[in-house]
C-alpha cells in the first residue's frame, strides 16, 4: 500500500463499506454519505444538497452506532486496554465482516458493488478534498472493499492507522483481539446493521425496510447512488 495516499485516511474511520450500503439502501448521496469523514464542521455550502444531505445523515448513523446496544456489546468483547480505540477497531472490523458476508444484505455481488463506489468517486473526483481524492484513487488501485473480506488487509489497515495517528493508541495490536471475539462480533453486526438500516431510511424519508435476516440476500439490485 502507498503510504502517502493511506495518509490521507489516518483520520478517518474506515467504515467505507458499511456507509456505501447505507447510502445505497437509504437512497441517500454515495458521495455525500462518504464524505463525512473527511469534511470537518458544517457542510461546505458549494456541495450540491444532496451531498450536503449525505454529510449529515453519516455523522447521525455514527451517532446512532455510538450509541446502540450492539456496538456497546462489541466493544466490551475487547479487553479493557483495547476499548479507548475501539471506536476506530470496530468500524475497520465491522467492514471486514460485512465483507464476508455481503451476500446477506445485498444481491449484487461484492465485486460490483464497489466498483459502482469506485466509478462514482472517480466521477467526481475534481470537485472531492484532496484527501478523500488520494483515498478515492488508492481505494480504487487496491480495490480496497473487496479486499475487506482478507484478514491480512485489516491486519495491515489497523497497523497503518496505528503508525499514521498522532496520539499513543493500541491499534497495532487491536486485530488480534478483534479475531479472538470475531463470531461474538458477527452476532452484534447482524443486530446492528438492520437497526442503522432502518435508523437511515427513517432519518430519508424512506420509511422502514423488510428486516434483513442473515442468509437471505437483499432484493435490490441498483448500484451505489452517487
Amino acid at each position: 500500500m502507498d503510504s502517502d495516499a493511506f495518509a490521507a485516511t489516518a483520520e478517518a474511520l474506515l467504515n467505507i463499506l458499511a456507509h456505501a450500503l447505507l447510502a445505497e439502501q437509504a437512497g441517500c448521496s454515495l458521495i455525500g454519505n462518504l464524505l463525512g469523514d473527511f469534511v470537518r464542521g458544517a457542510p461546505p455550502q458549494h456541495y450540491p444538497p444532496a451531498w450536503q444531505a449525505g454529510i449529515r445523515l453519516h455523522r447521525r448513523i455514527d451517532a446512532f452506532v455510538d450509541r446502540h446496544r450492539a456496538f456497546h456489546s462489541s466493544l466490551q468483547r475487547l479487553p479493557a486496554p483495547q476499548r479507548r480505540w475501539g471506536r476506530v477497531a470496530l468500524d475497520v472490523y465491522y467492514d471486514h465482516v460485512l465483507a464476508r458476508r455481503w451476500s446477506d444484505v445485498s444481491a449484487m455481488p461484492l465485486e460490483q458493488f464497489a466498483a459502482g463506489v469506485y466509478a462514482a468517486l472517480a466521477r467526481h473526483h475534481q470537485a472531492l478534498p484532496p484527501r478523500l481524492q488520494r483515498f478515492a484513487t488508492f481505494m480504487a488501485d487496491q480495490d480496497l472493499l473487496t479486499g475487506y473480506r482478507q484478514p491480512s488487509v485489516i491486519e495491515d489497515v489497523l497497523a497503518r492507522m496505528a503508525a499514521r495517528a498522532r496520539q499513543p493508541n493500541t491499534l497495532a495490536q487491536a486485530f488480534t483481539h478483534l479475531r479472538a471475539v470475531d463470531a461474538g462480533i458477527a452476532d452484534d453486526l447482524t443486530h446492528l446493521l438492520p437497526d442503522t438500516l432502518a435508523f437511515a431510511r427513517r432519518e430519508t424519508g424512506r420509511g422502514e425496510p423488510r428486516p434483513q435476516v442473515p442468509g437471505t440476500p437483499h432484493a435490490r439490485g441498483s448500484t451505489a447512488a452517487s
